[in-house]
């Protein structure tokens, strides 16, 4: 069975000129440890979900259903024909253009809809704890989501459910 991941992104770096996630190409790549939770992790028939903050806000913006992984050092000559940020890294994932999703009403990634993602235990005493610490809802969601996180079945198609008809 497949595993997926919800993996954040910097929509901040896309403005300085490195655009990984690729959501024009469908193509996504990472090295060192996250790269390792993606070579782990993914195969074909996978999801990766992908969140960013934009403004004062976490959303999902896009998920990729994993059509193909490209590993450098097995697949140097597919990987040096990209034309994107992504052929700098150690793992790339290309994504399917049938079953992949961009969304253009991204999803709040807020407290209510990680609550409901198990795989974060993040309940209501882990955002109450985070309050009494000063540390507010925004960045208590990033401290959960700074690092990728592999999610069950169901909480997959709990994502493709509420991603529908956003894009």
């Amino acid at each position: 069975m497949s595993e997926h991941i919800v993996i954040t992104y910097s929509a901040e770096k896309a403005n300085e000129g490195h655009v990984d996630p690729n959501f024009t190409q469908l193509v996504y790549g990472d090295s060192g440890r996250k790269g390792n939770v993606l070579k782990k992790h993914l195969n074909v028939g996978s999801y990766i979900f992908f969140n960013a903050r934009i403004g004062n806000k976490r959303y999902i913006t896009a998920y990729f259903y994993v059509e193909k992984m490209l590993l450098k050092g097995d697949h140097d000559e597919e990987i040096g024909s990209l034309n994107c940020s992504a052929k700098e890294d150690e793992v790339i994932i290309l994504g399917s253009r049938s079953f992949s999703k961009i969304l253009t009403i991204p999803l709040d990634f807020d407290r209510d809809l990680i609550g409901k993602i198990k795989s974060y235990d993040a309940d209501n005493n882990y955002f109450e704890n985070k309050k009494v610490s000063g540390i507010k809802e925004l960045e208590a969601i990033k401290d959960k989501t700074l690092n990728p996180k592999v999610i069950t079945e169901e909480e997959k198609e709990m994502f493709i459910k509420l991603c529908k008809n956003r894009g």
